[in-house]
């Protein structure tokens, strides 16, 4: 799948993943870090409470000598959230609730079953935080894992603002002391208003945690000031396209906002011409996969023969995304690196150089163009629909954001809503499946 948002969303596709990075990925994180830092895939607050919930619990249950993971603890917390989500929403389908397939129907949950690998989706929402929660101050790192953070002062006082108004949620234990007990005692997950409340996605945070957490963005954690000062500007921008009126929300390039300075401007912008001519090295393999397909039993293209019309027309508009890269004098070097490949004169060694950066869906084999493992006989992009529950979140209709900006300014346009309780009003809603 190819996302509009930069690089870091999902690639989770119905037979096999598709991971084509084009060896863009350090570049690509780095484009997104340059424009949101810190963010990660944030875009909602109570992603935040899921995970550094999920690492204290699986603390206080080692203290209990039971033998568990952040992770497995993470994933446990964010299932039964989302399960609860789901119970209370008739089982529709949500941006902030995943799952939709793997819990429904779902039963009798004991930790022994929640923690199984396979119970629940592959890419949790956890996931999404790995950046944010030390980055925020939620966690120290012992390591880039989620298995080594360890919650922080701060990590405890934002699960106390949330859970404290849901206390007791189960007689007399309070939410944290309860999830500990169920996944120490191999009982049964109660059902009770008051955890499912706490946990549920679907519900709004209390006013407590999400000033914790705008606290936190503007200057909390281990970020650099320079870093801090970076999402400040860029959550000050946000806030000022959610205030305005409709002439704020039809943004270009044309015009910088107050907010941003030009050194982040130039950053974005760069960003946004990079994103543009990863996605046309994309369609030109796409439409070579095709190509190929179309040979029947004869799958391959090889290198120095005609190149079909299709793929040419691509190789042109990649050419013409790769100079607009180039014209923005950026330093990265694996960017700069990629789009001067990108605007080779030979079209044949052009399409060389991009089969050798994919070597997933094509690769080069004696001077031929065969598939690769996860070659899917021509199937498109649009074929290729990821599971709905890793599908990107969406800002209603109504805001034009520059073209091809980082997924992370929409994704903290979502995250500033919802700290100001509008996250219902410009989250688009997900459209239901046929016959899911």
């Amino acid at each position: 799948m190819q996302m509009s948002w930069g690089l870091l969303g999902p690639e989770s596709l119905m037979v096999e993943r598709r991971t084509r990075t084009l060896n863009l990925g350090a570049s690509v994180r780095a484009f997104n870090e340059r424009a949101v830092p810190g963010l990660g895939g944030l875009w909602f607050a109570k992603q935040l409470f899921m995970a550094t919930l999920g690492v204290r619990a699986a603390e206080q249950a080692r203290a209990s000598r039971l033998k568990v993971t952040n992770i497995e603890a993470g994933n446990a917390i964010e299932a039964i959230a989302c399960w609860s989500g789901f119970r209370r929403n008739g089982h529709a389908q949500d941006a902030r609730l995943r799952g939709f397939r793997k819990l429904n129907g779902q039963q009798n949950l004991t930790f022994a079953r929640v923690r199984k690998p396979g119970f629940y989706v592959t890419q949790p929402m956890r996931m999404s935080t790995v950046q944010a929660l030390p980055s925020l101050g939620l966690v120290e790192t012992g390591a880039s894992r989620f298995n080594a953070f360890r919650c922080t002062s701060t990590g405890a006082a934002l699960i106390d603002a949330q859970a404290s108004r849901y206390e007791p949620c189960y007689y007399s234990q309070g939410v944290l002391d309860y999830l500990v007990h169920w996944m120490s005692r191999g009982e049964r997950l109660t059902d009770k208003d008051a955890l499912a409340d706490a946990l549920s996605p679907l519900v709004p945070m209390a006013s407590d945690a999400l000033q914790l957490v705008a606290q936190q963005l503007r200057v909390g954690g281990g970020d650099t000031d320079a870093w801090q000062a970076r999402r400040r500007a860029a959550l000050a921008w946000v806030n000022t396209v959610r205030e305005g009126g409709d002439e704020d929300r039809t943004l270009g390039w044309d015009r910088r906002p107050g907010a941003i300075d030009d050194a982040h401007w130039n950053d974005l912008r760069a960003g946004s011409r990079l994103f543009r001519a990863r996605d046309e090295a994309l369609a030109v393999l796409d439409a070579l996969e095709s190509a190929i397909a179309a040979n029947g039993s004869r799958p391959c293209f090889v290198l120095g023969t005609p190149i079909p019309d299709a793929v040419a027309e691509r190789l042109e508009m990649l050419a013409l995304a790769a100079q607009a890269f180039l014209d923005e004098g950026h330093a990265d070097i694996g960017a700069n690196q990629f789009c001067r490949e990108c605007i080779d004169p030979d079209h044949t060694k052009r399409l060389e150089t991009l089969v050798m950066r994919d070597d997933r869906v094509l690769r080069l084999k004696h001077g031929q163009v065969v598939p690769g493992p996860a070659f899917r006989a021509g199937a498109t992009a649009a074929a290729e629909s990821a599971e709905s529950d890793e599908a990107a979140p969406t800002v209603r209709a109504g805001i034009v954001w520059p073209a091809g900006i980082s997924y992370r300014i929409q994704n903290l346009f979502l995250l500033n809503a919802d700290l100001h309780g509008q996250l219902e009003h410009w989250l688009e809603p997900r459209t239901p499946e046929a016959g899911a």
